[in-house]
């Protein structure tokens, strides 16, 4: 087991839609929430330069209570992983964030992740500039998110990697077989266990495919991420309705909800560390109380598996990851603003 750093809480609020990543969240709300998840004692918080509003919107809200919190960050490859580049994103975040030092700072994704670079920064390399952001202090921790296992063992042997983030749940285990897809269940996760490397787990939920009474008519606007995803579409989309449905009744028979499983579920594998779950409102907050403490049995396990395996195969083969809606406009957004002096209100560092 990773020796858990005091205010790393096994529930942790993964801030994505509070940025509007799943459509238009007001501050308003985005600050209820995280009050609400504090207050549920959620003290680890995960955002990214690339969570639209996120970071902005927390430099505000957590303004006189940062230091109480685990605050986690990412750098998007929207750009080579120089030291410089990496720097730059880092200077950037702790701007938004209104603090001087990160917690947990995370590289996203591999750096060939969305575009392909002329010259891929050697691991060697990499692993050098993320020590010296970790010497500098204002990187506490060093992670990453998304790296497929040799590139992890390359970065691991040449610096102190504290954490993995992948995407994970009952649907979600990498058995994709495609760059995007890495092998979390079978690879990451006993690669992490045996080097004690924290193993993180996002989107329990599924991004909402595994939320209760989902509408089986519902479509998604492009102001969210999931219209452009392959499992939303109409034809494989009403496969996942119907499978919700059943590990619905499945945890109502417990009286349990299926939110509730879906994060119980993560947390069943001893490796993980935490789960970051996206919630956008106080009441999705409150509705996970409890999951953290339900012990799964093996029984209830292999039951639960038998419903996960009667989703048809092409619904299983249908992707959560693409990149085809990132558009290289948006990366050079992105890369301009890592550069870019904090707006709105004036910055108070925490």
């Amino acid at each position: 087991m990773i020796e858990r750093p005091p205010l790393m809480s096994r529930l942790a609020l993964g801030c994505y839609p509070l940025g509007g990543g799943y459509g238009p969240v007001d501050e308003n709300q985005a600050r209820a929430t995280v009050d609400t998840a504090i207050g549920c004692g959620w003290t680890f918080i995960d955002t990214a330069e690339t969570y639209l509003l996120s970071e902005d919107r927390l430099g505000r809200i957590l303004r006189g209570r940062r230091n109480r919190l685990f605050l986690a960050t990412k750098a998007f490859p929207c750009e080579p992983y120089t030291f410089q580049n990496l720097e730059a994103a880092l200077e950037g975040s702790l701007r938004r964030l209104q603090t001087d030092h990160i917690d947990l700072y995370q590289l996203h994704g591999p750096e060939n992740w969305v575009v392909k670079f002329s010259r891929r920064t050697p691991l060697e390399e990499l692993a050098d500039s993320l020590e010296r952001l970790r010497l500098s202090g204002k990187a506490l921790r060093i992670g990453v998110c998304n790296f497929p296992l040799a590139d992890l063992k390359t970065l691991s042997s040449h610096t102190d990697i504290f954490s993995t983030q992948s995407l994970y749940s009952m649907i979600d285990r990498g058995a994709e077989g495609d760059s995007l897809h890495i092998p979390v269940e079978r690879e990451i996760i006993p690669y992490c266990a045996k080097r004690k490397i924290a193993s993180l787990a996002f989107s329990p939920l599924s991004r909402g495919l595994l939320a209760d009474n989902l509408d089986p008519d519902r479509t998604f606007g492009p102001d969210d991420e999931r219209h452009f995803l392959p499992r939303y579409q109409k034809g494989v989309y009403e496969h996942y309705v119907r499978l919700s449905s059943r590990l619905t009744e499945w945890a109502r028979d417990r009286g349990r909800t299926l939110v509730q499983l879906a994060v119980a579920w993560t947390l069943s594998n001893p490796a993980v560390a935490s789960t970051l779950i996206g919630a956008k409102s106080p009441d999705q907050v409150r509705a996970m109380t409890g999951a953290g403490e339900w012990r799964l049995t093996d029984t209830e396990l292999a039951e639960i598996e038998s419903i996960v395996d009667s989703l048809p195969q092409a619904a299983k083969d249908a992707k959560m990851i693409v990149w085809d809606h990132f558009s290289p406009e948006a990366l050079e957004g992105l890369r301009k603003r890592r550069y870019e002096p904090l707006s709105g209100e004036k910055s108070e560092k925490a």
